[in-house]
């Protein structure tokens, strides 16, 4: 994976033109490489769409996953960081005033095929709903309210591993992240330097969520990284830290709303 740094992701930024508002909506298809974009943010609307593969997205409330088939929603000026490996797939930049009434936080949506042949049909305008004639902009316009539909509609989700800002809590999380199939609360309180009742209660506040769930969503995450890839199911069941291939498959349907298998052929 390509890691990039500040300077390169504002470049990129800037020779895609996304720093610089033309007061338009516009279509970017994104990159296949494997990259990891650097802290940023821009001034359009970002709706980043996964056809294929498994994206993850790092914002201010925690680290964000796109599966195949769905898009995320990242609001302007929403400070954060991309993990992109094997997508395919495209970005949509909407200027703020078209999607006043949406999300003010990052979340996921499912993409429907009509919207989905509609985001890459956009892409015939490289200079996006300022081409010349009606027809970029009453298409583009459209686009936007089928999006905004989407974001706002009942199978939006926010397929979000939440973090913590207390440092000890940060320390234990990044080194479980690591690792997240044999990260155990042993080591994690270790890492931490906190008692198990110390930890317990500051984590439940920052997260919202217990130690066991967290943990539990992010082998899950790390699951959907590895099914993407193409690796076996049974394999990806035993790496995340499950003995049993039907609870990892009823754990992973839960959450991701379809099987392991479906979920890795959709991937590929």
């Amino acid at each position: 994976m390509k890691i990039l740094t500040v300077e390169e992701t504002q470049a990129v930024l800037t020779q895609s033109g996304i720093n610089d508002p033309l007061s338009a909506n516009v279509a970017i298809t994104e990159s296949t490489e494997a990259l990891l974009y650097a802290w940023h943010d821009h001034p359009y609307h970002q709706i980043l769409f996964a056809r294929k593969g498994t994206t993850q997205v790092e914002g201010p409330d925690g680290r964000y996953l796109l599966p195949a088939g769905h898009a995320l929603w990242i609001p302007a000026r929403t400070r954060h960081r991309t993990m992109i490996r094997d997508l395919e797939g495209l970005s949509l930049f909407l200027e703020p005033a078209t999607m006043a009434s949406c999300s003010p936080s990052i979340r996921a949506f499912p993409v429907s095929a009509v919207m989905e042949e509609m985001m890459f049909h956009a892409l015939r305008w490289p200079d996006g709903a300022q081409h010349p004639g009606p027809l970029a902009q009453s298409f583009f316009q459209t686009l936007t309210l089928l999006c905004q539909d989407a974001i706002q509609g009942e199978g939006s989700s926010d397929f979000i591993l939440p973090r913590a800002t207390h440092p000890a809590l940060v320390r234990a999380m990044d080194a479980a992240l690591m690792d997240p199939g044999r990260a155990s609360l042993g080591g994690t309180l270790k890492e931490a330097g906190m008692s198990e009742r110390s930890f317990r209660r500051h984590f439940g506040r920052e997260t919202g969520m217990s130690w066991q769930q967290w943990i539990t969503q992010a082998r899950l995450f790390h699951a959907a990284t590895l099914l993407a890839r193409g690796q076996r199911v049974t394999d990806v069941a035993a790496e995340t830290g499950y003995a049993s291939l039907s609870a990892f498959a009823q754990a992973f349907s839960r959450l991701l709303g379809t099987s392991p298998g479906v979920f890795r052929n959709r991937s590929q």
